[in-house]
């Protein structure tokens, strides 16, 4: 295939109206999407600052015992 033929795009069929019922059906999908999305991302914020606390309290504890085998 040539270039030109993967650049073009098929026009989109045009997409009837949603029923109130299937408008309320994926607003309250959307929702759910967007309250997934926000759950990972604080989960993902706590372990990365469990992570950090980790290697923070692991440097301290490096430095100590280093101190310790000095004196």
């Amino acid at each position: 295939m040539r270039f030109y033929e993967f650049a073009t795009t098929k026009p989109k069929k045009p997409r009837k109206p949603l029923t109130p019922e299937q408008s309320l059906e994926a607003a309250k999908k959307r929702e759910v999407e967007v309250a997934k999305k926000a759950l990972q991302s604080v989960k993902d914020q706590h372990k990365r600052r469990k992570e950090m606390e980790r290697t923070r309290r692991d440097s301290y504890i490096g430095q100590a015992q280093k101190r310790q085998q000095s004196n």
